[in-house]
């Protein structure tokens, strides 16, 4: 409800069917472009203030692990090379990641005098995940 225009992209059609239902069921529908698609090939025809990313984590082995290595994102892609990427857009960028990621790889994601806010995610008294901002999304 803070935002006039999202744009919600995914590679996969489910999650992107899924999305727009919720979006309905919210009332925000009207205010969201769904977009089915590699958001690596889309970014030259993207323009947003934010970014928010919400990049797959790889299989559910993350729980056994006790650090996840936030640079290879479970295996699936490289998150240095995800964040150079999103940063041709905007540098006010926030990244979603397992609660047990490792805040050493994150903060140096934010670069040589970068900053970088880190807050934990709760459901109730459980640590589900955590997201880092970045660009003025960091508070100071």
């Amino acid at each position: 409800m803070t935002c006039n225009y999202v744009i919600a992209i995914d590679i996969d059609p489910v999650k992107i069917a899924l999305a727009r239902h919720n979006a309905a069921v919210y009332g925000v529908a009207d205010r969201i472009e769904f977009i089915i698609g590699d958001f690596f090939q889309l970014v030259p025809r993207l323009k947003a203030d934010v970014i928010y990313l919400s990049p797959p984590w790889g299989g559910i082995e993350y729980f056994r692990d006790g650090t996840y290595d936030v640079r290879n994102l479970g295996g699936v892609f490289n998150c240095e090379e995800l964040l150079a990427t999103a940063r041709t857009i905007t540098t006010d960028i926030a990244l979603y990641l397992p609660r047990t990621s490792n805040l050493y790889q994150i903060i140096e994601l934010a670069g040589i005098g970068g900053t970088v806010d880190i807050e934990l995610n709760h459901m109730g008294r459980k640590k589900k995940a955590l997201t880092a901002y970045f660009g003025d999304l960091a508070y100071y």
